[in-house]
């Protein structure tokens, strides 16, 4: 599967569910990853299975959590101005899809 295709799933998905998977920590804050550059990426997941199998390795303190897309929505314009980026449907391997938290709120929006 290419990566547009994955994207294109992953946005039927969520848009379907009206909601968003993530893992969050005891404190409350979210899983992040960071790449080689020190770019800052917030995974997001489209179900709750693909969540939970993420969290067995090294999150697996963390707790599996869904927010409702307009909530998430809301948080993007936050995560834009942090410069986090998405981490879309990260596999085993640790390979993600990085997408701009605003590029993909716009994306949402168009298909409600």
């Amino acid at each position: 599967m290419t990566d547009s295709e994955r994207f294109e799933q992953f946005i039927q998905a969520i848009s379907a569910a009206e909601q968003i998977w993530l893992l969050q920590a005891d404190d409350g804050l979210f899983a992040m990853v960071e790449d080689k550059l020190g770019n800052a990426y917030m995974p997001v997941w489209s179900s709750k299975e693909a969540c939970t199998e993420a969290s067995k390795e090294e999150w697996s303190d963390y707790a599996v959590e869904f927010m409702p897309i307009n909530e998430f929505l809301n948080w993007c314009k936050e995560l834009a101005e942090d410069e986090i980026k998405l981490g879309v449907e990260p596999d085993i391997n640790g390979r993600l899809l990085p997408v701009e938290p605003t590029v993909f709120a716009d994306i949402l929006r168009q298909l409600k």
